[in-house]
């Protein structure tokens, strides 16, 4: 579905104070006015703000109560278990708390759920379990905040409970001995969005009486991975984090860093190269490996372990297209489908750690809420658009007709078991009525794309993608600025990369002398060479970059899209 282009826009008198009250090149100005960002203080804020910004860790709800309890059983040499969740999140979220509380002299013992035999969440036999251990606190990371049974069972055995998690907080809160939540009704702390491991990672710093800058590098992945916004105290965990990630990595980290071949590590590495090999290892097998690799500091261990990775990665992918295609063959035998307002579709054979990676690439495609179910278990996984919020969504569907064994997650995304018996049909139709009932009015029905700038193609040079990388790091709530060029004139076209999947391209700038110009390359973009042909002349959606090869450093430009 082709998406429609919107431009941002920006007073040009604004754009000029500020360009020159911060020495910032016109167009990177022009990029932050656009997004609201007008003013010297707050691009000072954005450029430089560090550690001393962060927000004092005593203020997320029952924080120092929860720190103060842990410290009094590492003194009084409890045993103490640390229990996670199985994505980047919950396994960089449970190596931050063992390691602070190993510093701390104790040792802690961890677990995280096995996917297919346990499912998401703290669950009763876990604390059963724990009490014949000896167990006399249990720290949550990255999950809890819906663990009433579990909670209940706690409080039969004797063992203190902190929750310690960042999901949607449902009516009914577990009772634990403490609940940490970045968004703990009438809570005073400032940052909402933290991701599980970096409400572990606050807690540790309580726990440790000191800024733990060497577990930086767990909450940047975390923070990247997870897909919270990259703005504000995010914003900072993450660029402190890649900054220690470069400076002295974790063996760990270097190992799967090595297996990706990532060099000097972005959060775009993060997001597209560390964490989906994290992940794939919880998707597809027992997610305690990742934590392995994470707690380790023998290089040999890391690098038999990140090797793990990389192979569960590969099927992972394998398994992801055949599922995709599919699904997409579902749709398109069904046309009435597409009339309502979300996509449900199901399968046999459909891997349940799977399902959720393809879910939102048909949500993306069809710009549609979309669910993905494994028609073998009734597990299923959704994904949604922009501004429509899924859990929400999913609540409206059970409140108006009990459809789920169990369901959790956010605002983006949401896992889900049906209740046997529940057809997919009856869900299909109440999962699009409720959507189209519930469809905020300031969230477009159609696919769009933000645009910050024009681009003229004169005005593209390296000292440009320099300035842009000091906007850095990337991801949700602080996208990669996307410039439009008109009419760009197409010098070269030619077919680059495994089965010829990639397109890089040549740009003629009439203004310049002859030969001048910039490279462009395609990813995923090889189908559309014959539109992109040289001669031909397209308007182009761009990111501007630079390629660092070796000791070579280019400007490129990365398509995103074309007319």
């Amino acid at each position: 579905m082709q998406r429609r282009w919107i431009g941002r826009t920006a007073n040009q008198e604004d754009v000029t104070s500020l360009a020159r009250e911060c020495q910032l090149h016109p167009l990177v100005a022009r990029v932050l006015v656009a997004r609201g960002i007008r003013t010297p203080g707050a691009v000072q804020t954005l450029l430089h703000a560090g550690r001393s910004t962060l927000y004092n860790p005593a203020l997320l709800h029952d924080a120092p109560k929860a720190a103060q309890r842990i410290r009094r059983a590492i003194d009084n040499q409890e045993t103490i278990l640390i229990y996670g969740d199985y994505d980047v999140d919950g396994t960089c979220a449970t190596a931050i708390l063992v390691r602070a509380l190993r510093t701390r002299g104790a040792n802690p013992l961890w677990r995280v759920p096995d996917r297919f035999a346990e499912g998401y969440g703290l669950h009763p036999h876990v604390i059963h379990e724990a009490a014949e251990q000896g167990v006399t606190l249990i720290v949550t990371v990255d999950t809890g905040i819906t663990a009433t049974e579990a909670a209940q069972a706690a409080r039969q055995h004797g063992i203190d409970l902190i929750i310690t998690d960042h999901h949607h907080i449902p009516s009914a809160v577990p009772t634990a001995f403490a609940v940490v939540h970045p968004d703990y009704p009438r809570s005073l702390y400032p940052c909402k969005d933290l991701c599980g491991a970096g409400v572990a990672f606050k807690l540790a710093e309580l726990v440790l009486g000191r800024f733990p800058e060497e577990l930086l590098p767990y909450v940047a992945l975390a923070t990247v991975a997870d897909q919270v916004p990259l703005t504000g105290e995010n914003r900072i965990l993450v660029r402190e984090g890649l900054h220690e990630i470069n400076r002295t990595p974790d063996v760990g980290i270097a190992a799967l860093a090595d297996v990706a071949g990532a060099k000097h590590i972005r959060a775009s590495d993060i997001a597209f190269q560390l964490g989906p090999r994290m992940n794939s290892v919880g998707r597809l097998d027992h997610a305690r490996h990742v934590v392995d690799l994470l707690l380790t500091d023998d290089p040999v261990t890391a690098a038999r372990l990140a090797l793990v990775c990389q192979a569960h990665n590969r099927f992972r992918q394998t398994l992801q297209e055949r599922i995709y295609q599919e699904a997409f063959a579902q749709i398109e035998a069904h046309p009435s489908w597409q009339e309502h307002a979300t996509l449900v579709v199901s399968g046999t054979n459909w891997h349940e750690g799977v399902i959720g990676i393809v879910a939102g690439k048909l949500a993306e495609r069809f710009y549609k809420p979309t669910l993905c179910i494994s028609e073998e278990n009734g597990k299923g996984s959704g994904r949604t658009v922009p501004g429509l919020d899924l859990y929400r969504v999913l609540s409206e569907v059970e409140a108006q007709e009990s459809v789920f064994a169990r369901f959790g997650g956010h605002a983006a995304a949401a896992g889900f078991t049906l209740r046997d018996p529940t057809p997919v049909d009856a869900l299909r139709e109440r999962f699009a009525q409720t959507v189209a009932d519930t469809w905020p009015d300031d969230v477009p029905k159609e696919p769009y794309t933000d645009v910050d700038a024009p681009l003229p193609i004169e005005n593209i040079n390296l000292t440009l993608a320099q300035e842009i990388e000091r906007l850095e790091p990337f991801g949700q709530g602080n996208p990669s600025p996307l410039f439009f060029i008109k009419e760009a004139q197409i010098a070269m076209s030619s077919l680059v990369g495994k089965n010829d999947k990639h397109l890089r391209l040549r740009l003629r700038a009439p203004s310049l002398k002859r030969g001048a110009g910039a490279t462009v390359i395609g990813f995923g973009f090889g189908n559309d060479a014959d539109a992109l042909a040289e001669g031909s002349v397209r308007h182009l959606l761009v990111h501007v970059e630079r390629n660092v090869f070796g000791n070579q450093v280019s400007l490129q430009l990365r398509l995103s899209d074309w007319r």
